[in-house]
């Protein structure tokens, strides 16, 4: 812990000695989630997160950037109903609630002399499930079952998170940013089942960042 704080420290005082090349601000992204290996007819699950967003460029072409999000991911699929639900299609959706911290080595392929950076950027996530529910319906959207997901889901997920997109500096010291963003666990998420669920979302993230200093 000790040795994570004094990082932590040295980071900060980094970015401080270098507050011009360094923004802060808010991003927000939606998409598609799903679960690997459910052996389930899956679809489109809509994902979306918020949260804050930091990045910092150096006088070359590579920066850092770091997020702490709230993020809702899970699952999705159907199944033919049976028994009093013959003719039917029955959904089930995972609804899975994280506080996701992805970190970023970035890439621009302009220096930051420029107003429009577009960029490539590749890193850790890391996820702590907060809640959340699985729910299963019937064809007429009627509640058959409900669990929390904590009952059948792990409390951490760590992957890798890729990103291609770009920044515009819109007036001085204000960026916009739009980025394509693919994630793909590497834990498995069930407690309980031969099958090795991981997490993975695609999706598109807007961020407005603020330059610190002059």
């Amino acid at each position: 812990m000790k040795k994570i704080l004094l990082s932590g420290i040295l980071l900060l005082g980094v970015l401080a000695a270098n507050a011009q090349r360094t923004s802060i601000g808010v991003t927000a992204g939606y998409g598609t989630a799903w679960l690997s290996d459910t052996d389930e007819d899956v679809t489109f699950n809509p994902a979306w997160n918020l949260g804050a967003t930091l990045v910092y460029s150096t006088d070359t072409h590579w920066g850092f950037g770091a997020d702490v999000k709230y993020s809702r991911e899970g699952l999705r699929f159907t199944n033919p109903g049976s028994g009093p639900y013959n003719g039917q299609t029955i959904t089930t959706k995972v609804g899975s609630d994280y506080i996701r911290v992805p970190i970023r080595a970035i890439y621009f392929f302009n220096k930051n002399d420029h107003a429009f950076r577009p960029n490539v950027s590749l890193g850790p996530s890391f996820g702590f499930l907060t809640g959340g529910q699985i729910r299963t319906l019937d064809g007429d959207k009627n509640l058959i079952y409900k669990s929390p997901v904590n009952d059948s889901f792990k409390a951490f997920d760590f992957g890798l998170q890729g990103t291609i997109g770009a920044s515009y500096m819109v007036s001085d010291g204000l960026w916009l940013s739009a980025d394509v963003v693919y994630y793909h666990g590497f834990i498995q998420q069930n407690k309980n089942g031969s099958n090795n669920m991981m997490n993975s979302n695609l999706g598109i993230n807007l961020g407005l960042r603020f330059g610190i200093g002059n």
